[in-house]
């Protein structure tokens, strides 16, 4: 593969590879636990690619629309703790997600409404894994906040900066050009205005459920209404 930017060459040490090992067995655990119910989950973003930090979080996702009860049986039977519950919304167009944390680092979140094509593509631009893959030791590259294709080594990993080059970075990742220049102009923006929150973030009390909330969004959004009716909804 031939680049036209600088690569930059980064080699794990012990502890580095401790906590790689650390925080997928933490997510093993989860997709472990959510499998039983019959429910299919990936993981993604640093744990898949390798480059993991302390602060990094544990993100497993069920890439369809299930019941949210079942989510939290899952967890609760295997004995996890629901700490918080949350519905997140990043644009008012975009894709209602539930997120359930089982402590401040470690989440399970799931779609409430269909995901679009550029929606899903976003999880293997950032990096996705399987349980199997997961357990059976698999890295894969991906992109991180700073624009960066983050590309597994046996000795780490090498970064080579996106921007200029797109067409062998989609090669890489096994995506749209078109959809990965767009995901790097929705994250230059947002590093422009200075945003890395999201357009909606509800906590939900323990009484309601997330299906509850959603109706009141959808009652309420106009964009929300032409997005389910596109689907047929």
């Amino acid at each position: 593969m031939t680049h036209r930017f600088p690569v930059k060459y980064v080699v794990y040490d012990d502890e580095h590879w401790k906590l790689l090992r650390r925080l997928r067995e933490k997510a093993v655990n989860l997709m472990d636990a959510i499998g039983r119910r019959g429910l299919f989950s990936i993981t993604y973003g640093s744990i898949v690619r390798g480059d993991v930090k302390l602060t990094s979080d544990v993100d497993v996702f069920i890439p369809s629309v299930v019941p949210s009860h079942e989510v939290e049986l899952a967890l609760t039977e295997a004995g996890y703790n629901i700490v918080s519950r949350e519905v997140v919304q990043a644009t008012p167009s975009y894709v209602v997600k539930g997120y359930v944390y089982v402590d401040e680092l470690t989440s399970v979140s799931f779609p409430l409404i269909p995901m679009r094509g550029d929606e899903e593509a976003f999880y293997s631009l950032a990096g996705k894994a399987s349980l199997e893959e997961l357990t059976r030791g698999i890295r894969k590259p991906g992109i991180n906040k700073e624009l960066m294709l983050v590309v597994p080594t046996e000795e780490g990993h090498y970064e080579l900066l996106i921007e200029g080059n797109i067409e062998e970075a989609a090669k890489v990742l096994s995506v749209d050009p078109d959809v990965l220049r767009n995901r790097v102009y929705v994250l230059k923006r947002r590093r422009e205005l200075g945003r890395t929150g999201v357009y909606r973030s509800i906590r939900i009390p323990s009484e309601e459920s997330f299906e509850s909330v959603l109706k009141r969004l959808i009652d309420t959004s106009p964009p929300l209404r032409r997005r389910l009716k596109e689907h047929g909804l």
